[in-house]
């Protein structure tokens, strides 16, 4: 090959070499990894709608200076913890990359209209973003996690890498408060239960000890353990129900002790669900109502309080 058919090879080569390189320098410099720029700070309101059939629903809205989540008639006090990682997720969302901008492959990743969960964002009146939140990938082996996200009508989707994608497909029970005993279990000093006819039984605290009617001493190591599984009990099935008007009582536990304003109440009242046949109630949390099968919240409340009992019904 002679000098100048090298020079030329040569040549074509470099600019090959340079085209491409300025081509992906473009690139990066179009590509803007922050897929929404907010001031979290100015935030007033967000919108979530889950995706899926349902289309459920709920807000979150800054009342003065604190949080409420809201559905419907239902109005939850927002924890500070829960509102900082909700606002953390939104002004962590950055792009690794742009998977496609094809709307015939939107199901691929579940970004289209029927499975992706919506995210609105207003300051005052101005909704200064939206979000379409696809599907969540997670990685065991390699331990990371990413999630598909697209902004208002834009057709771009991006994949994000950690867990702020997931968090924002968020669901109004995650905000609710499903505990059922808000005291200690160290403080609990007596335990009466009475069932629909106002049969009564009761085991009470004296020196250290618990005894059942102020007589028959329990399995002090054994009712421990209950009373663990008591105050650490949470409700998961909250019912549609905002008032236990006009419910028929099956049961109900009250709880006597140390630092507590007034004795906290649970009731179990009959449902006509026969998968749960019991609705769950505490003055504690007065606001929520929890479903309940036999062997689920209302065994660890009332049936595995039975075994204390001299005939163990």
């Amino acid at each position: 090959m002679s000098n100048r058919n090298l020079l030329i090879v040569f040549v074509t080569c470099l600019t090959v070499f340079f085209a491409g390189k300025l081509l992906r320098n473009n690139r990066s410099a179009s590509f803007d990894p922050v897929v929404v720029a907010l001031d979290t700070s100015q935030i007033d309101r967000i919108k979530f709608v889950a995706g899926g059939p349902t289309q459920s629903e709920f807000e979150l809205v800054r009342v003065d200076s604190t949080w409420e989540a809201v559905q419907g008639n239902i109005k939850v006090k927002l924890e500070p913890s829960a509102r900082k990682a909700v606002l953390t997720s939104l002004a962590g969302l950055n792009a690794n990359r742009v998977v496609t901008k094809e709307v015939s492959k939107y199901p691929e990743f579940e970004i289209d209209d029927t499975q992706a969960s919506k995210v609105m964002v207003w300051q005052g009146k101005k909704q200064v973003a939206e979000l379409a939140i696809g599907g969540f990938r997670f990685n065991q082996q390699a331990q990371t996690a990413s999630t598909y996200v697209r902004k208002g009508d834009k057709p771009e989707v991006y994949l994000i890498d950690g867990f702020a994608g997931l968090a924002l497909k968020a669901r109004f029970e995650q905000f609710r408060d499903k505990k059922l005993v808000k005291s200690d279990a160290e403080d609990l000093t007596s335990l009466e239960w009475v069932n629909a006819t106002g049969y009564k039984q009761k085991i009470q605290k004296e020196d250290g000890g618990w005894y059942y009617a102020g007589m028959e001493a329990v399995d002090s190591t054994s009712f421990k353990t209950y009373l663990g599984a008591l105050v650490n009990a949470q409700g998961a099935d909250f019912s549609d129900r905002t008032s236990t008007q006009g419910l028929t009582l099956a049961e109900k536990l009250t709880l006597y002790g140390n630092n507590m304003n007034e004795p906290t109440i649970i009731t179990a009242f009959q449902s006509p669900d026969t998968i749960a046949p019991f609705l769950i109630h505490s003055t504690d949390n007065p606001e929520a109502i929890f479903n309940s099968d036999s062997a689920g919240l209302y065994k660890k409340i009332f049936s595995d309080l039975r075994q204390f009992w001299p005939d163990g019904q």
